[in-house]
This record gives C-alpha cells, structure tokens and sequence, in this order.
C-alpha cells in the first residue's frame, strides 16, 4: 500500500507516527528513575580511611557525610531564608568526620585536598562549616598520605 502511495503522502504519515510512538515512550518513562550503584569512597579515600583509623584509634571517622546531617538553619528564620540556608548545605559532602566516640559529636571535618578540589568553593564550604563551630583540616593527596604525614594534622586529637 505504501508502495502505491507518493512520498509526499506517506513522508508526513511516517514522521507523525513516529512523532506519536516518541511521546508514547516518553510519557511511559516518565517518572521512573534510573539508578546504578557508585561506589561510596575513592581509592584514595579508602587509604585516608586506615590511615586516620590508625592515627586516631580512639575515635570514630565518618565518611562522606552530608553537609545537610552537620548543618541546619538557624532557628527564627523565615521559611524563604530556612530554605535558602538549607539549600546551601543540602547537596554537598564531606569527606570525613572525627566523631567523640563517647558524645557522638562531630569534632572537625577531615577533607583530602585532590585535583578536584577548588581553593575558592572550598574556602566558602569551610566558611559555612565554621558557621557550625567545625574545624576543617586539609590534607594534601600529593605526597600520598601516610602515616607519618598525616599525623601531625591530627596532633590536637591524640592525647
């Protein structure tokens, strides 16, 4: 049949056709997400790990911990400035967090300074953790980590 018919007929029935399965397929995904597991830590991140495990045995280091979990808005804010402030924090990560095993409490953010980081954004996240009376210590991923030079930034934790 289409065989029969000119270009000029079948063209434009085709390309609607295919416009309508498109859409068809689209609004079926719509909504459902996709998802695939990542892993939690870097190579690097999974040394830092036994290395401050090892310079602080005496207590717990989170990782990758959410801004969002240390931080939130200060009471008495309106609901457009809550949002804001919580919008700030809500999506970033630290790398790790030196907990009191015996308080629970966070008593500094750990971050390993890569390539990827930026001396600007990190300033202003440090700024922001500041805010929360968190201490942020820096740690250099050239040279790699030991030990050794690791922990003298640790020194104020070991006592």
């Amino acid at each position: 049949m289409i065989g029969s018919m000119p270009p000029e007929t079948w063209i434009p029935v085709a390309i609607l056709v295919i416009a309508v399965l498109w859409i068809v397929v689209k609004l079926r995904l719509r909504g459902r997400v996709r998802l695939e597991r990542r892993p939690l830590l870097t190579r690097a991140e999974v040394e830092m790990l036994a290395i401050l495990r090892a310079v602080l045995p005496d207590h717990h280091i989170g990782c990758q911990v959410s801004m969002g979990a240390l931080l939130a808005p200060r009471r008495g804010l309106n609901r457009k400035a809550r949002s804001l402030a919580r919008n700030k924090v809500s999506q970033k990560v630290v790398d790790f967090v030196v907990i009191d095993p015996r308080s629970g409490h966070v008593e500094a953010v750990i971050e390993l300074d890569d390539s990827t980081h930026d001396a600007r954004r990190d300033a202003a996240r440090d700024a922001l953790l500041a805010q929360g009376g968190y201490p942020v210590i820096r740690i250099p991923s050239k040279p790699r980590p030991t030990v050794a030079n690791v922990r003298p930034h640790l020194a104020k934790f070991r006592g």
